[in-house]
């Protein structure tokens, strides 16, 4: 007499979800979403009995630890489509292939490989290297497509916290410049050149100040992504960012 094995929760989810790939499957049970009988699934091999309830997860109802990795980057949220990284300054975004200095896509490269040798991770947008913030990274392509279209209509809003020299007389307000690349000095220029620079524009508002040492916290929404785009625009207007030993006056 032959007896018939249960389904695994493989089985259970191509039946589910027969669009999905595997890889995505796999991700799924990773990223702990994947529940048998409200206790996260271990291994898409695992049998499910005709009794048992298997059910997808919404990735927001999942806790995550921040998971620490190499250079203080900690990795703050992940589910098949994404992964956030909170970057410390000091560390380079990405490079070209050949730098030997540490990376955040190399950190998380290799990260994402150790649990599954076939994850992908791709890069959506940068930060400069002296910047501390959150990173967004796509796990897919349809991913990467997606986010890539969010960030050049400008649909996700980005916001920077920077102390700066002086108080502005304006409390709030929006800055719009054309910016020009200068890649012989490798960094960036105020312009009123329109068809040789790149529009720049931002809004800032000022959430603090420092009378007696002449400093000002701004919180700065972007709506355009140019390199080095806070830091050129602020000093533009008189009030270089503290410590910023390429924009800023070597007296500040």
């Amino acid at each position: 007499m032959t007896t018939t094995k249960p389904p695994t929760v493989l089985d259970r989810l191509v039946a589910l979800y027969p669009q999905a790939k595997r890889n995505t499957l796999r991700a799924w049970v990773e990223d702990k979403r994947v529940h048998l009988n409200a206790t996260p699934v271990k291994s898409l091999k695992q049998p499910v009995n005709p009794t048992d309830k298997l059910e997808l997860v919404d990735a927001s109802a999942v806790p995550m630890k921040p998971q620490k990795l190499d250079e203080g980057l900690k990795v703050v949220y992940e589910d098949s489509d994404l992964l956030i990284a909170l970057k410390p300054p000091g560390l380079l975004t990405a490079t070209d292939p050949q730098e030997l200095r540490p990376t955040i896509l190399k950190i998380l490269t290799e990260y994402v490989k150790r649990k599954n040798q076939k994850a992908q991770l791709h890069l959506v947008h940068r930060l400069d290297r002296d910047a501390s913030g959150l990173l967004v990274f796509a796990r897919n392509v349809d991913a990467l497509s997606s986010l890539k279209k969010q960030f050049f209509h400008h649909t996700v809003t980005r916001q920077y916290d920077v102390i700066v020299h002086g108080i502005p007389q304006k409390s709030a307000a929006t800055l719009e410049h054309f910016l020009l690349e200068d890649e012989v000095a490798e960094n960036v220029k105020v312009t009123t050149d329109m068809k040789a620079g790149q529009v720049a524009k931002l809004d800032y508002q000022t959430i603090a100040v420092n009378k007696p040492r002449k400093l000002a916290h701004l919180r700065c929404t972007l709506h355009t992504g140019r390199k080095h785009q806070i830091r050129v625009q602020l000093n533009a207007i008189g009030h270089p960012v503290c410590a910023d030993d390429l924009y800023g006056p070597p007296n500040y």
